[in-house]
């Protein structure tokens, strides 16, 4: 597939809400999402694709949880 994606979750069907990292024609690459139509822009090393991707994690990320998108989103509503 040649992409690099994240959840904030461990267990299918994983969170779909972080942009993800793919490598870009010519070489570096391009960060896009978190869905398939947005676009970040282009990062011309993988420290730079990372740290495009830190700087857009939702509000309130952690380490991620031990579960399902459900379950995750049931543990925010009770805090």
């Amino acid at each position: 597939m040649g992409e690099l994606h994240f959840s904030r979750c461990t267990e299918h069907r994983w969170t779909w809400d972080i942009p993800y990292i793919q490598p870009a024609k010519g070489g570096g690459y391009w960060v896009s999402g978190p869905l398939r139509n947005e676009s970040v822009g282009p990062a011309a090393t993988a420290e730079e694709a990372v740290a495009m991707v830190i700087a857009r994690l939702p509000s309130g990320t952690g380490p991620a949880f031990v579960g399902t998108p459900e379950q995750l989103a049931a543990h925010e509503d009770a805090r």
